[in-house]
Parts: structure tokens; C-alpha cells; sequence
């Protein structure tokens, strides 16, 4: 029997886009202005963007997930996403949410960003998945990602680097400000030392550490930057209590 891989869909992404995209401004006159939209046209926008990435996998399976809520990542660090919180949703942004989860299959959850949701169900078990984003942050989650029309193939250890190289440098779209000093170039000569009687792993986040140290923060500093870049996994969810597990380094 033939079968396809679950496409795993960033369903924050899809929604945002297609309701703007049909966004349209009528400029009464020097002084009045209004913004309209239309929910059929909007519903549209995001079904014509889903057929794009669907039909490129004939067959497949589509789970759709949804932020709901204040990310758990809040109560890490007040900071986080601050600089959204005055930032208004599309036009028809709740009506064409409502419409797309009585269609498909999707999944939302208190604290849990779509991100994190994505992460858990590509790592939970060893079914054939294909997470569907373009936010780089699932660059972090080990498994297929199929972003800006390709499919590539992230190893455990790729995650991990990646994972750990926005603890060093920071997001600041998502506002947590990484170590002080450390850009792109000086994260990926962080991340590249390693030592003989230590795993990669190991020698990375010891170096994570040493750097947050040598700029004058603490482990603590450096653990709290790590759980706001890590994208959940299987390992940092208890699927029975509906609980976090918070990362801790072994």
C-alpha cells in the first residue's frame, strides 16, 4: 500500500498572508481613509496558497496547526514579542480561522505557538513527516522542512547547531537579545570549537555558556536564551498532563 507524508502546515503563516493580501485601502478624500476586506476573497487567498504547497505532494495528508493565546515563552522573559503587542490582526483574520478549522484537520493549545505544535508532532514518533513553514526557526526541529519551494532534510545535529546558534545571536523579531556581542560570524566560531572526550552537543553548549560567562551573564542567562529559542520537541512536551518540559542540559 502506498503511503504519503503528513504535511505538518505552519497555519499562523497561511492565515496572516491571505488576509492581507486581499486587504485594500479607498482614499475618500485628504482626509479619510478607510481599510476594507473581504472574507470570501481572504478564505481564497489562504486556500490558494495551500493548494500551491498540496499540490506539490499528491496525496498527503494536511494537519494544520494554530498559536492560541500568550506564548508560554512569556513568562521566560517578559521581553518576548513585546514589540507585537500593540500589532493589529488582518481584517477577517478570526472569521477565516474558524472556517479553515471546520475544514481541515487542525490544532491548537494554551501557551503552545504553531511553531512549537510543528515540532512535537515532526518528532514524536517516526512517522513520515513534512513540516510546511517559512519561518527559519524550524530549522531547529530534526526532520523534512519544505520552505521557499524546497525540501531539505534536517539532521538531529543540524537542529541542535541551528537551535543553539539563535541562543548566541538573538531574534529580533521575537525579541530575546541573545548574547551581547556575538553576531553570526562569532556564533558559528562558538559553535565550531570542540574538544576530544566530548560530544558535539556537549562541546557546543559548553562554549554557549563559556560565552555568556566571558560577556559577564550567567548559565542562567544562557539557559534562558536557549528555552526561548528552542522550538518545542516530542522530549520538551508531556503529552498526558498537557505540560512543558522546560529544557535543562544533562
Amino acid at each position: 500500500m502506498t503511503t504519503f507524508p503528513t504535511l505538518l502546515i505552519d497555519g499562523d503563516e497561511f492565515l496572516y498572508r491571505g488576509c492581507v493580501a486581499v486587504e485594500h485601502e479607498t482614499r475618500w478624500d485628504e482626509d479619510n481613509h478607510i481599510l476594507a476586506s473581504n472574507f470570501h476573497e481572504a478564505l481564497e487567498a489562504v486556500h490558494s496558497a495551500l493548494k500551491t504547497v498540496t499540490d506539490q505532494f499528491i496525496g498527503s495528508p494536511v494537519r494544520i496547526a494554530f498559536t492560541k493565546g500568550e506564548s508560554f515563552r512569556k513568562g521566560l522573559y517578559s521581553g518576548y514579542k513585546a514589540s507585537r503587542a500593540n500589532q493589529r490582526k488582518p481584517l477577517c483574520f478570526a472569521r477565516v480561522r474558524e472556517a479553515l478549522e471546520a475544514e481541515f484537520q487542525t490544532y491548537s493549545y494554551p501557551g503552545l505557538e504553531a511553531d512549537d505544535i510543528l515540532g512535537i508532532w515532526a518528532t514524536r514518533d517516526q512517522g513520515d513527516y513534512i513540516i510546511v513553514s517559512q519561518d527559519k526557526d524550524l530549522k531547529t526541529i530534526p526532520g523534512a522542512l519544505f520552505q521557499k519551494g524546497t525540501l531539505t532534510k534536517i539532521t538531529p545535529e543540524e537542529a541542535d547547531y541551528n537551535w543553539l546558534f539563535q541562543t548566541l545571536t538573538g531574534d529580533q523579531v521575537d525579541g530575546y537579545p541573545g548574547c551581547p556581542g556575538i553576531g553570526p560570524v562569532k556564533a558559528q566560531k562558538v559553535l565550531n570549537d570542540q574538544y576530544p572526550g566530548e560530544t558535539r552537543a556537549e562541546a557546543m553548549w559548553r562554549m554557549v555558556v563559556l560565552t555568556y560567562e566571558k560577556a559577564g551573564l550567567t548559565p542562567e542567562d544562557a539557559l534562558t536564551q536557549a528555552r526561548l529559542a528552542r522550538i518545542l520537541r516530542a522530549t520538551d512536551w508531556d503529552a498526558k498532563t498537557k505540560e512543558i518540559k522546560l529544557w535543562t542540559p544533562v
